[in-house]
């Protein structure tokens, strides 16, 4: 039997996986390192439950083949490919930066320059693979990438279509991700260069306005909308909008492709035009605003604002949280956040005891997700999102079609691991939607099976959005702590904007 893709696992003999970056609907993405010429890599290793389709192991093929042929900046560029003992997989560089998705969760709408420099960067992506004969297909925030150093990149070309091949889709399929489907994809017709240019138009109207232009019950719901409603004018929801940007826009998310730019190019001038046209204002009438000179965005710099001004808002139930956010908002103003942030309030250590740890107040120094039941990844890439001190930023599970998983599992963990031995007597979760159930266990070290964890120190059921349960007494101690949700909430999966421990 083969061995799995997993931490330490060398293939063919050169490439060390060393840690789970993304995990995909069809594929894992790995740190590793490459032993022959010493440097880090990024490894893509198809699900080996999807290894046996012919059609989805030569899908995983030709993306390395597709990308492999382009080789361009804004592109990730692909440097191997092979199949070890089963595990198909293939070598790309590794990009040290979060992707477009974690960004904007973290920051809302981001500025006017920053958006049109990510746009550019894109675009330039597309007009060099589209010259190549290679339509994307999923360009999202997710597929994104934007390094603090270097430019932009564009990833994932899973299902892109390349001319001259056959589509590996039976006809009338609809393929891409719903959020981000042009009007031909969601209708399963033919697509060119025209359909990326419309999912690039969602994504450049969702940096601008925080959301999606087209809204729903579900994300198939607003790619239906899609095909009868036009989107709002971006004006409408940001005043500071250039009116030349609005029409960018506007132009590439036009329902018929006949009215969208003929191609990548065509919007990439358009974009540098803008630029241009706001800088020489600026010089030469006083006129334009100056502000569209491509910066390189920085991941660090995460203003709260949506989430941050609606959990401001909300009654909370505990004195502790309220400050928090205040004294949060005011150290991201002075700039004196290097790391995250942690503010709880001071306990009374003076009671001395037996237990070495009596009064130690728990510092959750990383966290990780906990799936014993499923595919072992609940996204990982965005875990620590949920101990960052910042509350406008989250972890989430993945989605499931019932409060119960689906019925396929017990369960989906959150595991907290503390800078030492503690005693640990509160666990606040803050999460934007109530109705979700929890255990807490506390231990000296991680177990790999719920059982293993031992008995439940605490536990909350039917919670509220923002939750403080209560261990002991005595209060347990140990060194990692495990919030293990048993039931999620209405929408079949549960975020978590903060968790903190007292």
């Amino acid at each position: 039997m083969s061995k799995p893709a997993a931490p330490g696992r060398l293939l063919d003999g050169r490439y060390r996986l060393d840690s789970l970056v993304a995990r995909g609907g069809m594929a894992s993405v790995w740190s590793a390192e490459d032993s022959l010429l010493a440097r880090k890599v990024a490894v893509k290793t198809l699900h080996p439950e999807l290894a046996v389709d012919d059609s989805l192991r030569e899908r995983f093929r030709n993306e390395a083949i597709a990308v492999a042929s382009l080789t361009h900046p804004d592109i990730v560029a692909t440097y191997d490919t092979g199949e070890d003992d089963g595990v198909a997989y293939f070598v790309m560089e590794l990009v040290a930066g979060p992707n477009l998705r974690v960004l904007l969760d973290r920051r809302g709408p981001l500025p006017v320059d920053e958006a049109v420099h990510i746009a550019r960067g894109v675009t330039a992506a597309l007009d060099h693979a589209h010259h190549h004969g290679i339509v994307h297909r999923d360009i999202k925030p997710a597929n994104v990438l934007v390094p603090e150093l270097g430019p932009v990149k564009v990833t994932d070309f899973g299902i892109a279509k390349t001319e001259g091949t056959s589509d590996l889709t039976r006809t009338g399929t609809v393929v891409g991700t719903a959020k981000y489907l042009a009007p031909e994809q969601v209708q399963a017709d033919p697509v060119d260069a025209r359909t990326d240019i419309y999912a690039l138009g969602l994504v450049l109207f969702e940096m601008l306005a925080g959301h999606p232009p087209f809204r729903g019950g579900n994300d198939m719901e607003s790619a239906l909308a899609r095909l009868t409603t036009t989107p709002p004018p971006l004006r409408s929801v940001r005043a500071d909008m250039p009116a030349a940007l609005e029409a960018i826009v506007a132009r590439c998310l036009a329902l018929d492709p006949n009215d969208r730019y003929p191609d990548a190019r065509a919007l990439l001038a358009a974009l540098d035009q803008l630029v241009d046209d706001d800088a020489d204002g600026d010089r030469t009438h006083g006129g334009g605003t100056g502000t569209l000179a491509p910066p390189r965005p920085r991941a660090h710099e995460a203003p709260p604002r949506a989430k941050a001004a609606r959990r401001a808002a909300r009654p909370r139930r505990q004195k502790a949280a309220w400050p928090w956010a205040i004294v949060g908002v005011l150290l991201l103003a002075a700039g004196a956040i290097a790391g995250y942030l942690v503010v709880r309030e001071t306990q009374d250590t003076s009671s001395g005891g037996e237990n070495a740890t009596a009064g130690v107040t728990p510092e959750i120094q990383g966290a990780a997700d906990f799936d014993p039941g499923g595919d072992g990844s609940e996204h990982a890439e965005s875990v620590d999102l949920a101990v960052d001190g910042n509350p406008s930023t989250s972890w989430s599970t993945e989605h499931y079609n019932s409060a119960d998983f689906g019925g396929i599992k017990d369960g989906v963990g959150l595991r907290l691991d503390l800078a030492g031995s503690s005693d640990v007597s509160v666990v606040e979760i803050d999460t934007p939607e109530g109705g979700w159930s929890a255990e807490i266990y506390v231990a000296d070290s991680p177990a790999d099976t719920i059982d293993g964890w031992g008995r439940p120190a605490g536990s909350i059921e039917d919670a509220s959005d923002d939750a403080r349960i209560t261990l002991g007494p005595p209060s347990p101690a140990g060194s990692t702590v495990l919030v293990w949700f048993t039931h999620l909430p209405p929408s079949g999966k549960i975020s978590v904007d903060e968790v903190r421990l007292a």
